[in-house]
């Protein structure tokens, strides 16, 4: 992951010009859209795209899977800088929420393990009592 993020911050900064618009749009769609099929990538990148940036009220400017596909088959080679800058967006508006759900995630198994010990050591103390013991 901190591979994506170095590239991100260069993307952001100008650094990688030896990228092509349409190769760095095809990364950034890889980044929204996750793994698996190309068609899944495609589809899940779309509706992340449509819900972060609907533009109800310019057509031209909806985010399709269409448009998203002539991109990752080299279609066409037109990315416009509005484009690249809500792919950006999207694919750091992804990263940040990869990163809260990793963060819940170890919480969760912190939160389980300590609650196993915490039974384990009340059925220790069951059973101490059952023998007996003070």
């Amino acid at each position: 992951m901190e591979k994506k993020s170095g590239f991100l911050e260069k993307l952001k900064q100008g650094k990688c010009k030896d990228m092509s618009d349409v190769a760095t749009a095809n990364y950034l769609i890889r980044s929204i859209g996750g793994g698996g099929r190309v068609g899944d990538i495609l589809f899940e990148a779309a509706g992340i795209l449509k819900k972060l940036f609907p533009h109800k009220g310019d057509p031209k400017k909806q985010w399709t899977e269409r448009r998203l596909k002539a991109w990752w088959n080299n279609e066409t080679d037109v990315v416009r800088h509005w484009q690249m800058m809500e792919l950006y967006a999207a694919a750091e508006a992804v990263k940040d929420e990869n990163e809260l759900l990793r963060a819940a995630r170890r919480e969760h198994a912190d939160f389980i393990e300590k609650t196993s010990r915490i039974r384990a050591l009340a059925e220790l103390a069951e059973t101490d009592g059952h023998r007996g013991g003070a």
